[in-house]
């Protein structure tokens, strides 16, 4: 990965279980962000979400392309939703007593 700087990603769901699925760079999906293809530009990843959506309707739900910012190995979403989703929740839980 480059120095900082701003790329796209493609995400959806996996249609089995709803987790978070990321496009790698190869056309295949991970749970992992780390694994994310990274594109230059929004129109790139808008191509790549609409081709996901024609020919993987089986394995991904709902693929759409989301801005990240780049810095050495790590993927990090810019808006707080997907950080969520890549992420997880933004709150210890509690085990039960």
């Amino acid at each position: 990965m480059t120095a900082s700087s701003t790329h796209w990603i493609v995400t959806g769901n996996f249609t089995e279980d709803g987790a978070v699925a990321w496009r790698r760079p190869d056309g295949t999906w991970s749970r992992r962000i780390a694994d994310a293809g990274l594109v230059v530009d929004e129109e790139t990843a808008k191509a790549l979400s609409t081709t996901a959506r024609a020919t993987e309707q089986r394995e991904i739900c709902e693929p759409y392309g989301i801005e990240v910012q780049v810095d050495g190995d790590t993927i990090d979403p810019l808006t707080a939703r997907q950080r969520i989703r890549a992420n997880g929740p933004t709150i210890q839980l509690r085990r039960p007593d």
